[in-house]
C-alpha cells in the first residue's frame, strides 16, 4: 500500500478508477460512486462500455484487454493513475482482479489497491477453497470433482448421473503474459454434451451434481473481519435460462446465522472488500439449508440492485478503504427487502428462449408492467448507457 493517498486540492472530490466499464456491474458501481460524491474514471478495452457513457462517469480510459496482454494492461492502468491522482482502483472482472494482485508492485505506490495479499486473492478465486471455507463455516457443502481431462470428468459425471454442473477449478487463471476469466459453469445433460462443452474451459474442469432449490445472491462488503454491508436477493429468473447470471431478482431479508456463517466463510478464505456469494436454498431459513456453489470477490452483475435498496456497495467499500470511520458496535448496512432488479438483454433472451420452446405464459411474465423497478442500464436521467448496451449487441450480432 502506499504511505500515503494522492494529495488532492482543497474542495475537491476524492477519484475512484474502475476497470471493465463494458460490465453493467461496474456501470451501477460509477453510479453509486457518483451520487456518493465520489469522481470516477472508468476504463475499458471497448468504445462501446456502458459506464464510459455514463453522466456519473467523468474521465474515461483505454486501456488493452488483460486477457489478451497482462503486463499492457497493467502498464496502461499505472499511466492512468500517474497522469491524475486516483484515490483507489477497483477491478471489475476475475481476470482484472487476477492481473493487478499479481503486478501490484506497479501499480500500489499510485493508489490504494485495498488487495489482500495475493495468496487470498487466488484461494478467493478457487472453487475448491470455496468448498473447503464454506466446511469449515458450518454451510453445507456440495460434493465437487476435480477432473485432469475429459475421460476423467465422464467418469465422474456418470457416477453423479446426468445433469451436471461443468465448471472451471478456479474463476481465473495466468497464461503466458496472459490472465484469463473461466467460462461461466453449465448444465450438461448427456456425455454428448459433456465432450462438446469441456473443451472451452482450459484450466481444469470441476464437475458437481445440480442442487435443487432457490438461487440465492448473498452480496456485501467485508472489511476487518467484519461485514460492512449486506444484500440479499432471490433470482426469479436467469439467462442462460436453465442455470445463468441473474435477470430478474428481487431483494429479501436476511438472518443473523446466515450472516455469521458467510462471514466465517470469507474469514476462512481471507477476503476484504466487495463481493457476492452464490448459493442454492434447499429449504426454510436455516443457515444449513444454504448451498454455497460459487463466490464473486470483486463487483457483481445485479449491483444495482442492492444500491437501490439502500446498500451502495461501491461506495461503502471505498469510505471504508479511504477513511476507516466506522465505529466498533456499527451495524451492516442492510438492503431493504422487496427492491425488484431487471437485467434488459437477459430478459429478452430469456422470453425468447421461453418462445422457442413453447412455453407461451411463460414468456409472457416479463412483459407484465411492473412499478419501481431498478434495471441493470436504463435509467431516465442517464439514458446513453442503454444505448451503448444496444450498439455493443447490434455490432456483435452481426459480427
Amino acid at each position: 500500500m502506499p504511505a500515503e493517498l494522492p494529495a488532492r486540492r482543497a474542495g475537491t472530490q476524492p477519484a475512484v478508477l474502475l476497470t471493465n466499464a463494458e460490465e453493467r456491474s461496474m456501470l451501477a458501481a460509477c453510479r453509486s460512486l457518483q451520487r456518493a460524491g465520489y469522481d470516477v474514471g472508468a476504463a475499458s478495452y471497448t468504445q462501446l462500455a456502458p459506464a464510459q457513457w455514463s453522466r456519473s462517469c467523468r474521465w474515461r480510459v483505454r486501456v488493452l484487454d488483460p486477457r489478451r496482454d497482462t503486463s499492457g494492461f497493467v502498464a496502461q492502468l499505472r499511466a492512468a493513475l500517474t497522469r491524475r491522482p486516483y484515490a483507489t482502483l477497483i477491478p471489475g472482472s476475475d481476470s482484472a482482479l487476477l492481473a493487478i494482485s499479481r503486478e501490484r508492485e506497479h501499480l500500489s505506490d499510485l493508489t490504494e489497491l485495498g488487495l489482500p495479499a495475493h495468496a487470498v486473492v487466488e484461494r478467493a478465486l478457487s472453487r475448491t477453497h470455496l468448498t473447503e471455507a464454506a466446511r469449515k463455516a458450518g454451510l453445507t457443502v456440495i460434493t465437487s470433482i476435480r477432473c485432469a481431462d475429459l475421460d476423467e470428468a465422464l467418469t465422474a459425471a456418470r457416477s453423479l448421473g446426468f445433469p451436471v454442473v461443468l465448471k472451471s477449478i478456479d474463476a481465473a487463471f495466468a497464461g503466458a503474459g496472459t490472465v484469463s476469466g473461466a467460462p461461466k459453469g453449465r448444465l450438461v445433460g448427456s456425455e454428448a454434451e459433456l465432450r462438446r462443452e469441456a473443451s472451452d474451459f482450459h484450466a481444469g474442469l470441476l464437475l458437481q451434481p445440480v442442487v435443487p432449490g432457490e438461487p440465492i445472491s448473498f452480496a456485501g462488503v467485508i472489511a476487518a473481519g467484519r461485514l460492512r454491508a449486506v444484500a440479499v436477493a432471490r433470482y426469479l429468473r436467469m439467462w442462460p435460462a436453465n442455470g445463468g447470471s441473474v435477470a430478474f431478482a428481487e431483494t429479501i431479508a436476511t438472518t443473523p446465522a446466515l450472516e455469521q456463517r458467510v462471514c466465517a466463510l470469507l474469514a476462512e478464505i481471507g477476503w476484504e472488500g466487495i463481493f457476492e456469494l452464490e448459493l442454492i436454498r434447499t429449504g426454510a431459513r436455516d443457515a444449513k439449508d444454504f448451498v454455497p456453489i460459487d463466490l464473486n470477490p470483486r463487483p457483481y452483475g445485479s449491483m444495482a440492485l442492492a444500491a437501490a435498496a439502500g446498500a451502495p456497495l461501491a461506495a461503502i467499500w471505498c469510505d471504508w478503504l479511504l477513511h476507516k470511520e466506522a465505529r466498533a458496535d456499527d451495524q451492516p448496512v442492510r438492503a431493504r427487502a422487496g427492491v425488484r432488479y431487471r437485467w434488459e438483454d437477459g430478459e429478452l433472451r430469456h422470453l425468447a428462449w421461453q418462445l422457442r420452446h413453447r412455453h407461451l405464459r411463460a414468456a409472457l411474465i416479463p412483459l407484465r408492467p411492473r412499478r419501481g423497478i431498478t434495471h441493470a442500464h436504463l435509467q431516465l436521467d442517464d439514458p446513453l448507457p442503454l444505448l451503448a448496451r444496444v450498439a455493443y449487441l447490434s455490432k456483435r450480432a452481426l459480427a
